[in-house]
């Protein structure tokens, strides 16, 4: 109030000012002045300019308004090449400080290489490395020798400082030695048709793009109209400074023409201090076309808003909150316009569908007076949520199953006789026996009754686990579809598959529970678990808990969680019989830990991964290489591994393992 009480009284003394000054120099008003207070107008004026010129703060300030049409990007596994690196010292246990040089790091990856795809041991992959017989680029070679030193020299960064886009040596040491380490991890899969392999990698860091502001407008939930900040744009500040400058260039020159210009001036600046942004009462109402949309389907979102009030708005800017999960493909979010009382205006536009629970956030207005001097943020809540669920149609192709060496779908032949469709051995027959087990061959032979045994079936006992944990958001391209949402919708399928095959399927997930936008809030959600069982109804809330459970929200959590004792918490759920079906990415070393530790407790696991890499850079190909060892460690004890590349359905993959024997 009292802010605003002085803004009235300076602008009551300022138009006095101007038209005072305007009767004067129109000589309406005949006023003596001297030529010591003509002196001292000039220099007041002057001095109160300078005093605005050290008092503005740069350029005009206003709102950056979010982004919130755009997916929230994720990274590809490797964004940087010391990232990359790092993924070799965890497999390595190497923390030291020392060993943090980049050289070291990549010997360790080539040793790895070696020592899995080349047929070598420890021993005898650091001896190549040493005499660089590893690989036949002789760049490469120096580059990983002990005998060189790799660190960057005065002469590496002079020609960079000369020429910034040019490689220095040590960069293209690196370069040189990730495609000779590449060139060893994927061997048989990367040569091109004339046998020679991929290019060198780019030297640079993957950027994701950021900028705009936040992707959210809000992280509350708003009912009605709530003001959030007011600011002064400094439109006119400016103005104001040239005016005081002419004002008092003008009274020490004695030149009225001037005077008289500063003094319109004056009057514009105090024009922009007239106004103050109205108060805004607006209702915001949004209809969807489609209620219960499917992954991958457009929707049409129709906004109105009305502007409710008796106040006419000069100035409106409105952004609405669309859901992080959504992307706008056609139409815009944002609206700039005028609303005079009672007014509505509609807002249109199209969004792509993820699965999931999407909320829409408060919209976002900035409202500005007729000056543009001033704007005021509020945020207009309307309560709208889409649900997507994933679709649970059953594969195409058999779901491997642990049962035996060979993969089976749906229930597992077991050693014991009994019921079933392949022969186990003949028994004598027993009162009570079948007639359609019976013998009759060798009854018709001998006159003997025998029981024909069969390989006894029974349901698979199968528990879907989702990595779902912040390191598992990973995609090959920014706005592509990260490995949890392609996980969350591959569990949907297998778990319609063996539903449909008999079997009793159940549900679990590692990672954070919810997605608090409140520094050190908490959530009353439990972790995701759904125990084995078969039924329409099971089918139905497996179907929603994909949907809806916190721990599969499409956006990337902040931060990691405690995964560890979830997983304890799962182990002791499980009973003896039960196998994983585990659907990870496989881009950290905590992925082989989850693997490994239900493998030891005797709960056989069978690793889905949804390939996020990319290749774009040398990061993004040593990461690659890092992800194939830890695929390789994982099927050398045992625990088979399908490998799910981006550009490939679900049903490729299970077809092509089937196909395979077994094999990725």
């Amino acid at each position: 109030m009292t802010t605003i009480t002085g803004r009235r009284l300076a602008l009551v003394l300022g138009v006095v000012a101007f038209v005072g000054a305007i009767a004067i120099s129109a000589g309406v008003v005949a006023v003596p002045l001297d030529g010591w207070v003509v002196l001292v107008v000039g220099l007041l004026a002057t001095g109160i300019g300078v005093v605005a010129v050290f008092r503005r703060r740069g350029v005009r300030r206003q709102a950056e308004t979010p982004t919130p049409e755009h997916r929230t990007p994720v990274p590809a596994p490797g964004a940087t090449v010391s990232d990359a690196i790092g993924e070799f010292r965890t497999m390595a246990g190497e923390y030291s400080a020392g060993s943090r040089r980049i050289a070291g790091g990549l010997r360790l990856a080539a040793i790895a290489a070696l020592t899995r795809f080349g047929g070598y041991s420890a021993e005898e992959a650091a001896d190549r490395l040493e005499d660089g017989s590893w690989t036949d680029d002789a760049t490469a070679a120096g580059f990983l020798s002990e005998r060189k030193d790799t660190s960057a020299s005065l002469g590496d960064w002079l020609p960079r400082l000369l020429n910034p886009g040019r490689d220095t040596s040590f960069q293209a040491g690196v370069r040189h030695a990730v495609a000779a380490i590449v060139a060893i991890g994927y061997a048989n899969e990367n040569a091109g048709a004339d046998g020679d392999s991929r290019p060198l990698p780019a030297y640079e860091d993957e950027r994701i793009d950021r900028t705009g502001g936040d992707s959210r407008t809000t992280a509350r939930s708003v009912s009605g109209v709530e003001p959030s900040a007011q600011r002064s744009t400094n439109y006119w500040t400016g103005i104001g400074v040239v005016a005081l400058f002419a004002v008092g260039i003008g009274a020490l020159a004695e030149s009225p023409g001037v005077v008289l210009a500063g003094v319109v001036g004056v009057g514009y600046a105090g024009f922009s201090r007239a106004f103050e942004p109205p108060e805004l009462d607006l209702a915001i109402a949004r209809e969807l076309s489609d209620d219960d949309p499917e992954p991958g389907d457009e929707i049409d979102v129709t906004v109105t808003i009305t502007n409710e009030s008796g106040r006419f708005v000069p100035d409106l800017r409105l952004v609405d909150g669309v859901p992080p999960g959504l992307a706008v493909i056609e139409g815009s979010n944002r609206l700039g316009t005028a609303l005079r009382p009672h007014e509505s205006v509609a807002l249109e536009y199209t969004v792509a569908v993820r699965r999931g629970t999407h909320e829409f956030d408060p919209a976002l207005a900035i409202v500005r007076d007729v000056s543009r001097s001033r704007e005021r943020e509020f945020l207009v809540g309307s309560e709208t949520t889409v649900v997507c669920e994933p679709t649970l149609r059953p594969i195409e192709a058999p779901v491997p199953l642990r049962a035996t060496a060979a993969s089976f779908a749906g229930r597992l032949t077991t050693d014991e006789g009994g019921s079933g469709t392949t022969f186990h051995s003949v028994r004598e027959y027993r009162a009570g026996d079948p007639l359609s087990r019976v013998d009759w061959n060798r009854r018709a032979k001998t006159g003997e009754l025998a029981t024909l045994e069969f390989h006894e079936e029974r349901a698979a006992r199968v528990v879907v686990l989702i990595d779902a944990r912040k390191a598992a958001f990973l995609a090959p391209d920014p706005d592509g579809t990260h490995a949890v949402d392609r996980s969350v919708a591959a569990a949907g399928r297998i778990a319609a598959s063996l539903l449909a095959d008999g079997d009793t399927v159940g549900l679990a997930a590692l990672g954070p529970i919810g997605r608090e936008f409140e520094a050190g809030a908490p959530s009353d959600a439990d972790p995701c678990w759904l125990a084995p069982a078969s039924g329409r109804h099971h089918e139905i809330r497996f179907q929603d808990l994909l949907a809806t459970h916190p721990q599969f929200d499409s956006t990337p959590p902040r931060s990691e969680s405690r995964w560890l004792p979830q997983l304890r918490t799962i182990r002791r759920r499980l009973s003896a019989e039960t196998q994983i079906v585990l659907l990870t990415p496989l881009c950290d070393t905590g992925a082989v830990t989850i693997a490994r530790r239900l493998e030891s407790r005797g709960h056989p696991v069978t690793v889905v991964s949804p390939d996020p890499t990319a290749d774009r850079t040398a990061g993004h190909q040593l990461a690659s290489v890092a992800r194939r060892v830890r695929r390789f460690d994982l099927q050398r004890i045992g625990i088979p591994v399908i490998d799910w590349p981006a550009d490939e359905t679900i049903d490729d993959v299970f077809a092509r393992y089937a196909r395979g024997g077994g094999r990725a």
